[in-house]
């Protein structure tokens, strides 16, 4: 019993200790080099989501991409990232307000 428990415990400590790092972020050269490779919009887009890359562009940043051959889809794309992640942090700091004042439940107790 005691070994069986000693075996569960070292399968948990190392199922915790092998979490994927967290993807490096991509940066607008990235994006630039991978639509001069020739990628679908929807492979940049995919890959810009899976490291959770947020961009916030500046006009000449937009005017860059587009002379860089980038299609319009992806740079509204990008352009939407900002927003996306602003409106998630909103939601996330509402959601930790509301906690913070109910606990976990809305409005008036049940009794």
């Amino acid at each position: 019993m005691k070994q069986l428990l000693t075996y569960l415990a070292i399968v948990l400590l190392v199922g915790c200790a092998t979490a994927k790092p967290r993807p490096t972020p991509l940066s607008l050269a990235d994006i630039m080099s991978m639509s001069k490779a020739g990628l679908s919009d929807g492979e940049i887009i995919q890959r810009v989501e899976d490291t959770h890359s947020v961009f916030k562009l500046t006009a000449d940043d937009v005017v860059r991409l587009r002379n860089e051959g980038v299609s319009n889809g992806v740079v509204t794309y990008l352009l939407d990232t900002y927003t996306r992640a602003a409106m998630a942090e909103q939601r996330r700091r509402d959601s930790d307000e509301i906690r913070s004042q109910w606990g976990f439940y809305y409005g008036h107790p049940y009794w």
